[in-house]
């Protein structure tokens, strides 16, 4: 092998003398006379003048970075950083798009190469951060490296505990970072979450179909047997793919399974039924108001009364220089005699002047077009014409 290694360099070698060589006798380099003479030092100024600038290029670029970095070195102290507060000891650092730091409130540099950080719920002090590669965690007031990157997948402690993908498993540690709850369920890509609230975490199955909760103890609380779980405020929203019920943190029943959206607030539970009612509740599950209305407005048509209107012009200063009469009439616009009135958003129905509701909230639209008839259309392009009793006209 080497001396078949050896022979090809002597072959290559010879070939590009040989190249060189011609060359050299077709531009007349190696001849002595006068014309030889003046051809070799012409090609040597060039080459050398070529090196020379290359020489000089190299040596101003690397004159202009080392300055550059001397003097950004010079100014760039910590007002050049974007910063987080993490405690009274603790500040997150980061650059644009580089690679973040912890120093301390003495000036001491704790963790660099921090790639992003995320910080936990509640009392809990250690912050999740990734190196880019692995995830662990630090202590926020320290600082400190509590439990080293090692993990692919981690998330936020809360109510004492973080989940992590341990070998492509989901398990659950503590701040020493030993594993207390090995629900065995694999860790399956884009599934997130696994964060305690009220003691309990929503989990999925092993197929991720089915939603249930787990207990700090590790044991099932309620089943997973649900299209999907929400945590809002102190309740629960379960949906079992024919309805959503609300639980509240005990796991009671507040509101029963219903065809509808739920959506908790501090003050009220809203449900928005199929048929677009809304219909809102106290925290304990009694009725506060069986048709909430979002907002109601008139209506108006165009009547049969004509007038001719003006228009009026005036000059740069403001002042009215004439009068010019429109010589097509509009019609005069009037109040219906019915309301319309939302209850869902963007969905409508009709309303009498004392307030009496006359048709659910069925359409997405509503039109007067006389005093007491109006256009009511749905979500497609047709539409029905009813009178000011909720009766259709044909």
């Amino acid at each position: 092998m080497k001396r078949a290694f050896v022979l090809f360099w002597h072959g290559l070698t010879a070939l590009l003398a040989g190249i060189a060589n011609w060359f050299t006798v077709i531009l007349g380099m190696r001849d002595d006379s006068k014309y030889g003479k003046i051809l070799r030092r012409t090609v040597g100024s060039c080459f050398a003048f070529l090196m020379l600038l290359l020489a000089i290029a190299a040596g101003w670029d690397f004159c202009r970075t080392a300055c550059y970095r001397l003097e950004v070195n010079k100014h760039f102290d910590d007002s050049y950083y974007d910063t987080q507060y993490i405690s009274r000891n603790v500040t997150y650092y980061t650059y644009y798009d580089e690679d973040g730091f912890l120093k301390t409130a003495d000036g001491k540099k704790t963790i660099t190469g921090i790639r992003w950080i995320a910080k936990p719920l509640g009392m809990d002090s250690l912050i999740c951060y990734s190196d880019g590669k692995k995830r662990g965690y630090f202590n926020m007031f320290t600082g400190k490296s509590v439990i080293e990157p090692k993990y692919d997948h981690a998330w936020i402690f809360s109510d004492g505990l973080a989940s992590v993908d341990d070998g492509g498993w989901i398990k659950f540690i503590d701040a020493s970072g030993k594993v207390v709850i090995d629900p065995q369920i694999p860790y399956i890509p884009g599934a997130e979450g696994y964060v305690f609230h009220n003691n309990r975490c929503i989990v999925h199955n092993e197929r991720r179909d089915r939603f249930g909760l787990l207990d700090k103890q590790g044991k099932w609380v309620l089943k997973p047997d649900y299209f999907s779980i929400e945590s809002s405020k102190s309740f629960w929203i379960i949906d079992n793919g024919e309805g959503k019920s609300v639980l509240d943190s005990t796991l009671n029943t507040v509101i029963p399974f219903t065809k509808g959206q739920i959506w908790v607030s501090s003050e009220y539970i809203s449900v928005t039924l199929s048929n677009h009612i809304i219909q809102r509740y106290d925290h304990s599950g009694k009725i506060i108001n069986d048709f909430y209305i979002n907002d109601v407005s008139y209506m108006t048509y165009e009547s049969d009364e004509l007038r001719y209107s003006t228009s009026k012009n005036y000059n740069e200063e403001g002042t009215l220089t004439s009068e010019t009469e429109n010589i097509e009439p509009l019609p005069v616009e009037k109040m219906a005699r019915c309301r319309r009135y939302e209850a869902e958003s963007g969905w409508y129905g009709l309303m009498s002047a004392d307030g009496k509701v006359i048709t659910p909230p069925s359409y997405c639209s509503i039109q007067a077009i006389g005093y007491d008839i109006y256009l009511c259309k749905d979500n497609g392009e047709d539409g029905v014409i009813l009178n000011g009793k909720g009766q259709r006209i044909d």
